[in-house]
């Protein structure tokens, strides 16, 4: 064999067995997510997201991550999700809102075949948690200088 051939055959076994894993990749991903489709006769929010009555579908990305598509349009958004594990008996998918003065906001969705029930974080929840954390890291950045100037001070 020369060795043209030679590397022309390894080129190709090389490029298949990218295109294979990169398949094998996206077949996971796709059978990770699970999802259903719920039409709502009532407008609600999830979030500060404004969403009319219509036809949508609810897909756990992860564990962490809910994507929010209105069947009807191109409109996708993502949430973030604090998982619950709970022994939901039934096939059928459920959303839970809280109703406020007739005002409806998306607390949680359960996708059967999941176990879970994912209950979505408030933003005023995400908002706190990122003041925590950034107070929590000023606090560690201050401590941190306090430490160097008491050093380089002796």
């Amino acid at each position: 064999m020369s060795r043209e051939k030679i590397i022309s055959i390894f080129a190709k076994l090389v490029l298949l067995a990218v295109t294979t894993s990169g398949m094998l990749a996206l077949g996971t991903q796709n059978a990770g997510a699970q999802a259903i489709i719920v039409t709502t006769p009532f407008a609600f929010t999830a979030g500060n997201q404004f969403y009319p009555a219509g036809t949508y579908e609810f897909t756990l990305l992860s564990e962490w991550s809910l994507s929010i598509r209105n069947v009807n349009g191109v409109s996708q958004k993502f949430f973030t999700v604090r998982p619950e594990d709970n022994n939901v008996a039934g096939s059928k998918g459920r959303l839970t809102f809280r109703n406020s003065d007739g005002h409806h906001n998306l607390q949680a969705v359960f996708v059967p075949g999941t176990g879970r029930t994912a209950e979505l974080l408030q933003h005023n929840e995400i908002v706190e948690k990122v003041k925590s954390e950034r107070s929590s890291a000023l606090s560690h950045i201050a401590s941190a200088t306090a430490e160097k100037q008491s050093v380089t001070g002796r």
